[in-house]
């Protein structure tokens, strides 16, 4: 009788560890499932271009629009620098490029993906730069326009040549176009030398074509998912450049990346530069004033994103210009863009992304924009992190980089436990009024 009695007691007991585990198992297979959708991000397709004495560019696609950023040094231990993406939006393709390398130096590179860090299975990727070497001024130019698959829609993609094994890259514009500048690269190409186009637009699909350098200076449309044989094309005598945005180092002595427009303006002959803010800095005001020097009395265009904020300024006489964005800035990354004509009309374009950050510490040490691609491996996550950090006394580490932790719900657990509770409390109470 007293077997029977202690049967309501076992019984509560083992409902509870029940509750217990069950609720384990669940909080445990939604952090599974969180770090299975997290793979999404993971960085494919990531090559290395533009290579010159002081600067490679990195590129990379992911199966879902992100955000990352290349971690990149000397040696493994110290990956200390950080070189951001061209474009602060979330997308397919992505493009950072590196910038302040040594000459004939090997540096070696992470890509951080919407938070993870991830290398090249388990080592980081390598990359190394060329020796010094003068080029004879030429204007060799690819220029052309990328469309999707339904032949009208501009395409947002990686555009790759490949010329001599060399791989010069660009990202296309919102309009879908691209221009890359070969002769910031070559001295000159010889009329049979076939360059390769790959087009690379993640989920978007890709397109190859082989072009001979007579009629690369104007590319045929090429749509995402076909492959193209254009060494039939004849020179294009036709002066009209395709309109293509995209980003100059001022590092470089010849333009890497430009804009060209069909509307005429007033050359110019010497270059903007800007002096308030350098690439990567964390600045703790809301209300920045940005100023540089240019030449005397031109028309310099300044824009600043994330929220759009615009306006046209004159250096005036003394060649020099200022502007205070009318709104304040939010806390986080942006964008600070300069335009202006150079001597050839020419619209040419600096980019500066800083991160505005109310707190105050240790800062985390950026490289500028830039131009100027090798395959490797499918890469490895390693870790969720943030960019690395070395410190500068006068700047403040950003809060937005950090990637937000997540946590699964308790719910279950809380309500097996209660429900589990509640029959072993049940059961004492049976146990004892049996007993009395």
């Amino acid at each position: 009788m007293k077997t029977n009695k202690k049967l309501p007691t076992i019984l509560g007991v083992i409902i509870l560890l029940l509750g217990v585990v069950t609720g384990v198992v669940l909080i445990n297979s939604q952090q599974v499932f969180k770090i299975g959708a997290d793979v999404e991000a993971v960085p494919k397709n990531v090559r290395i271009s533009n290579i010159t004495d002081s600067a490679v560019t990195v590129s990379w696609t992911t199966d879902i629009p992100s955000n990352g950023f290349v971690k990149w040094g000397k040696t493994e231990i110290t990956l200390g620098k950080v070189a951001l993406e061209e474009t602060s939006e979330k997308s397919f393709v992505h493009s950072a490029n590196l910038l302040g390398i040594d000459a004939n130096s090997d540096i070696l590179f992470k890509i951080s993906s919407d938070g993870k860090d991830y290398n090249n299975q388990g080592i980081s990727w390598q990359a190394s730069t060329i020796p010094k070497k003068n080029l004879a001024a030429n204007n060799l130019i690819a220029s052309g326009t990328i469309l999707k698959s339904d032949a009208g829609t501009p395409a947002k993609a990686l555009v790759y040549l490949t010329v001599n094994g060399e791989v010069l890259s660009a990202l296309t514009s919102d309009k879908g176009t691209f221009v890359i500048p070969i002769s910031t690269f070559f001295d000159n190409l010889s009329a049979s030398t076939a360059v390769e186009v790959t087009v690379q637009a993640g989920a978007d699909g890709s397109s190859q074509a082989v072009i001979y350098p007579k009629s690369i200076k104007f590319i045929p449309a090429m749509i995402l998912g076909r492959t193209y044989d254009f060494r039939t094309l004849q020179e294009n005598a036709n002066n009209e450049q395709p309109e293509s945005s995209l980003t100059v180092p001022e590092s470089l002595e010849i333009s890497s990346r430009f804009e060209i427009t069909r509307t005429e303006a007033t050359p110019s002959t010497e270059t903007v530069k800007i002096e308030s803010i350098d690439e990567g800095e964390i600045i703790t005001t809301v209300d920045p004033e940005f100023f540089g020097t240019g030449p005397k009395n031109a028309d310099v265009e300044i824009l600043v994103e994330s929220e759009l904020q615009t306006e046209t300024v004159n250096t005036g006489a003394d060649g020099s210009w200022s502007w205070d964005p009318p709104k304040d800035l939010e806390p986080g990354q942006h964008k600070l863009t300069v335009k202006w004509r150079d001597a050839q009309g020419i619209l040419r374009t600096i980019t500066r992304t800083f991160i505005v950050s109310a707190a105050e510490g240790p800062a985390f040490e950026s490289t500028p924009s830039a131009t100027p691609i090798v395959e490797a491996a499918t890469p490895t996550a390693i870790s969720s992190s943030s960019p690395s950090a070395t410190t500068k006394a006068t700047k403040t580490p950003t809060t937005t980089t950090q990637p937000t932790p997540e946590t699964g719900s308790l719910t279950p657990t809380m309500g097996l436990f209660i429900m589990g509770m509640g029959i072993f409390l049940s059961s004492i109470f049976v146990y004892k009024k049996s007993n009395a």
